[in-house]
C-alpha cells in the first residue's frame, strides 16, 4: 500500500533524495525549476476540468497582477458553462479549444491567457496527491525519451515507486528485442519459410521449451541473426546449403577476425537451428554435416595469487573500515557506508565462495541461510522443468559477518534481490567485475 502524499511533500523529498547522492547545486537547481515549471504544466494539461479559483493567486501576487489572473480564470469558467461537455475533457484541450474561441486576440493576449491558466492549475497541483497524478504522463515518462521534462519525470516516479510513495504497477516493463523479435510476424507455411521467419521460430523454441538461460539465448539470437543478416532474409531456409554456411564461417575469420572458439560457438548455434527445422522436415538432415572446425588446445586461466586476494580483501577492508561500528549524522555519510559495506560483502563472498558474478547478482534476500551457513543458488533446470538447485556452504565466518552488516544498513526496495545499486535497483553484472 502506497503512502499518500501531496506532489509539494513529492517533489521536496526527491530533491532531498538527489542532494544526499551528491548532486550540484546546480543541477539541483535545474531539476526543481523543471518539475515546479514545464513539469507541473504537463501534469495540468491532462487533469480533468473544473472550476479554477484564483484565491491562491491572491497569497502570492500584488494586485496589479491579479486582474489579469482573474480575467483569465473568467473567460475560462464562461466558456466551460456554454460548453459543458468540456468538464469532461482535459484542462489541455479545454483550453486549447478557448484560445481558438478568443480568434479575435492577438498572439500575446492569448499566449497571457494560456500562462495564466496553467500557473492557477499549478497551484493547485501542489496540493495534488501522487496517486492522483494521471497515468497517461507516467506512462509517457517511463517511455525512452530524450526531452529533459520526461527524463526527469521518469527518475522522479521511479524514485516514488521505491520510496513507496506510488504504485509499483507504474514501473515500466521491459520487453526483450528477443520477444519483440518473435513478435513481429505470426509463423509462415512451411514450403515458403524465409530465413528470417524460421529464426523467430527458433528463438521462439528457445525462449518457451528449452531451459536456457537468458543469456544463451541471447547470444544464439544475435548468432542467428547475423547469419540471416548475411544469407540474406528473404532467402527460402530450404534453399540454404552447405557451401552458404561455410562462406559466413570464412567472412566471420577474414573481416570480423572471429577466433576459433567464437566460430565454434556461431557453429554450434547454426547446427542447432537447422537441427530443428531438420526434425520437421523442412531442410535436408545433412545441411551442416562434415563442416569442422580446427580445435584450439585449450590455456588454462591463470588464478590470482595469494598475495593478489590479499591485496583485494585487504583493500576492500580499507574502504569500509572508517565507517564501521559509526552513527553517521550526514545523509552523505550514510550513503557511503551503505555501499562500502555493500562492497566489501560482495568481495567476501567471492573470494570465500567462488560464486560467479551472476550468481552473486541473482542473490535474494533469502538465499543465504545464516543459521545453516550456505546459500542456494537456482540453476537451470532438468528435461522436466524442475530448477536445480545448488547448495554452498559458508565455512569463512567473516563472509556471513559481511552480509549481515549490510543487510542492516540496506535501504528498503521493492525488489528482493540481495544487493541493490545506488537507485535501489538490482545489481547489473556489469557493475562490478
Amino acid at each position: 500500500m502506497a503512502i499518500e502524499v501531496n506532489y509539494r511533500q513529492a517533489t521536496r523529498l526527491f530533491l532531498s533524495h538527489l542532494q544526499k547522492n551528491n548532486m550540484t547545486d546546480r543541477l539541483l537547481e535545474s531539476y526543481k525549476q523543471t518539475l515546479g515549471g514545464s513539469f507541473k504544466r504537463l501534469i495540468g494539461s491532462e487533469l480533468r476540468v473544473y472550476p479554477l479559483s484564483p484565491d491562491k493567486i491572491r497569497e502570492r501576487y500584488p494586485k496589479t497582477r491579479q486582474y489579469s489572473f482573474a480575467y483569465s480564470a473568467q473567460n475560462f469558467l464562461s466558456f466551460i458553462k456554454s460548453n459543458p461537455n468540456l468538464l469532461k475533457a482535459s484542462f489541455g484541450q479545454a483550453i486549447a479549444e478557448l484560445l481558438e474561441h478568443l480568434s479575435e486576440l492577438s498572439t500575446i493576449a492569448k499566449q497571457d491567457i494560456k500562462n495564466h491558466l496553467f500557473k492557477i492549475i499549478s497551484l493547485d497541483i501542489d496540493d495534488l496527491s501522487v496517486s492522483q497524478i494521471p497515468e497517461k504522463i507516467i506512462r509517457n515518462c517511463m517511455k525512452k525519451s530524450s526531452e529533459r521534462k520526461f527524463k526527469r519525470g521518469k527518475r522522479f516516479f521511479k524514485f516514488l515507486i521505491h520510496s513507496n510513495l506510488l504504485n509499483s504497477k507504474h514501473l515500466p516493463v521491459y520487453t526483450s528485442k528477443i520477444i519483440r523479435f518473435i513478435e513481429h510476424r505470426g509463423d509462415s507455411a512451411a514450403d515458403r519459410l524465409e530465413l528470417k521467419q524460421a529464426c523467430r521460430i527458433y528463438i521462439k523454441h528457445l525462449t518457451q521449451e528449452t531451459r536456457l538461460h537468458d543469456g544463451a539465448v541471447s547470444s544464439k539470437y544475435y548468432h542467428i541473426l547475423a547469419f540471416a543478416q548475411f544469407i540474406g532474409n528473404k532467402k527460402k531456409i530450404n534453399l540454404i546449403s552447405r557451401d552458404d554456411i561455410l562462406c559466413y564461417l570464412n567472412h566471420l575469420e577474414l573481416k570480423r577476425g572471429y577466433s576459433q572458439e567464437s566460430k565454434t560457438a556461431v557453429l554450434t548455434t547454426i547446427r542447432s537451428f537447422f537441427t530443428l527445422f531438420a526434425a520437421q522436415g523442412l531442410v535436408k538432415a545433412n545441411t551442416t554435416a562434415n563442416i569442422k572446425i580446427k580445435k584450439v588446445k585449450k590455456i588454462d586461466k591463470p588464478a590470482l595469487s595469494e598475495e593478489e586476494l590479499t591485496a583485494i580483501f585487504s583493500a576492500a577492508y580499507l574502504k569500509y573500515q572508517p565507517y564501521d561500528g559509526i552513527i553517521p549524522a550526514d545523509s552523505r555519510v550514510t550513503l557511503a557506508r551503505w555501499l562500502a559495506s555493500r562492497d566489501w560483502a560482495i568481495i567476501c563472498l567471492l573470494i570465500c565462495t567462488g560464486l560467479r558474478r551472476k550468481e552473486i547478482a541473482s542473490l535474494k534476500t533469502d538465499s543465504i541461510d545464516f543459521r545453516q551457513r550456505v546459500i542456494r543458488i537456482a540453476g537451470k533446470g532438468d528435461n522436466n522443468y524442475q530448477v536445480r538447485e545448488r547448495i554452498i556452504p559458508v565455512t569463512e565466518p567473516i563472509a556471513l559477518s559481511a552480509v549481515e552488516i549490510y543487510l542492516s544498513l540496506r535501504p528498503k526496495s521493492i525488489f528482493d534481490y540481495l544487493f541493490l545499486n545506488i537507485n535501489f535497483e538490482p545489481l547489473k553484472t556489469y557493475g562490478f567485475v
